[in-house]
């Protein structure tokens, strides 16, 4: 069958969120059983929430299953120099499968994301580049992003 590449929708809601467990436990090396509880715990409801608003999901499926998605996240902020109109997208859960790996799902995806980004007027894009993404994200056009702040957290 065909591989079909499409927004995802919030029927989508179950694998979407297999997905990102799955992306996950890739990234992270594992999660533990807390971890895990606790994450599938608060997805639903946020898939929910946003899925279709403020977070777009764009998919790769073959045979009713999904092969491969990126999320994208558009937050409107103060506008600033960087962001001229306060509009700005953040991809996140780049992820294929491991079986539809080298087809070039993952640049279509982000092409995708990054196509509705021009259309949605966002004056950027950005993401956290895994060691396994960084060479598909700099083939896309992606640069390392510098600042003169210093990326700082406040754990609670």
């Amino acid at each position: 069958m065909k591989m079909i590449f499409r927004n995802g929708e919030r029927s989508d809601s179950a694998e979407l969120i297999e997905m990102r467990v799955e992306y996950l436990k890739e990234d992270w090396g594992t999660l533990t059983e807390e971890q895990e509880t606790a994450i599938r715990k608060q997805l639903p409801d946020y898939m929910e929430r946003h899925l279709g608003g403020n977070l777009t999901a764009y998919v790769a499926e073959e045979n009713g299953r999904l092969a491969g998605t990126v999320l994208m996240m558009v937050v409107e902020k103060l506008a600033g120099p960087s962001a001229i109109n306060g509009k700005t997208g953040t991809l996140m859960n780049v992820y294929v499968r491991p079986e539809y790996r080298k087809l070039g799902l993952g640049a279509k995806l982000v092409t995708m994301a990054l196509e509705d980004a021009r259309r949605k007027e966002l004056c950027h894009v950005d993401l956290h580049a895994t060691v396994q993404g960084k060479k598909l994200y700099e083939y896309l056009g992606f640069q390392k992003s510098e600042s003169h702040y210093t990326p700082m957290v406040f754990e609670l």
